[in-house]
């Protein structure tokens, strides 16, 4: 994936440690360009491991939706069906 990509999605998802929890934050654009919100939280888990896998969810929806990578996703998505075998 693209370093501007990344950066991009930096800036609308993290995980922050608090007390023993670690909390996976995101916040949304507000209107054109890079004006954000607050940081919300999404969810909190003890577990670090847990956090990135929420994380990780989140930023394949911020890739899909806000980015306008979706078709790339979807276009993946089909090659490997194809190659399984369920889609001609």
């Amino acid at each position: 994936m693209k370093t501007q990509v990344l950066k991009k999605v930096n800036q609308r998802v993290r995980i922050v440690k608090n007390d023993d929890l670690y909390v996976v934050q995101h916040r949304n654009t507000i209107g054109f360009g890079r004006n954000f919100g607050e940081w919300q939280e999404i969810n909190s888990f003890f577990d670090y491991r847990k956090a990135v896998h929420k994380k990780n969810i989140h930023i394949v929806m911020v890739i899909m939706r806000e980015l306008g990578y979706r078709r790339e996703f979807v276009k993946r998505r089909t090659d490997r069906k194809r190659k399984a075998g369920l889609i001609w």
